[in-house]
């Protein structure tokens, strides 16, 4: 893997910034709920809800850049245990030619 996309380099910056954009849209429906205008405040609401959001997303794609290894081994390892049977009776070497 090369150093751009080192695990350890994106899960810092990424988590970083989604508790930033997470505390600055708690801080906008904090305003929001306490404004009197009625507007305003849902302005601020929806900016918020928007932040808050973002922010949740930012740091889903943190966890998922940490352990993307982890989690693309595990995938292939559960696609390989599905197995489709056509018939019960039929095993894997069944379709192979016969001379």
């Amino acid at each position: 893997m090369n150093s751009s996309t080192n695990p350890s380099k994106l899960f810092r910056p990424l988590l970083v910034a989604g508790i930033i954009i997470l505390a600055f849209g708690i801080t906008c429906i904090w305003i929001g709920a306490n404004l009197d205008l009625r507007e305003e405040s849902a302005g601020f609401t929806i900016i918020g809800w928007r932040f808050l959001i973002s922010g949740l997303v930012s740091i889903i794609f943190a966890y998922v850049a940490k352990y993307f290894e982890f989690i693309s081994s595990y995938t292939r390892y559960m696609l390989k245990q599905i197995k489709y049977w056509r018939n019960p009776k039929e095993n894997r070497f069944s379709d192979w030619y016969k001379p």
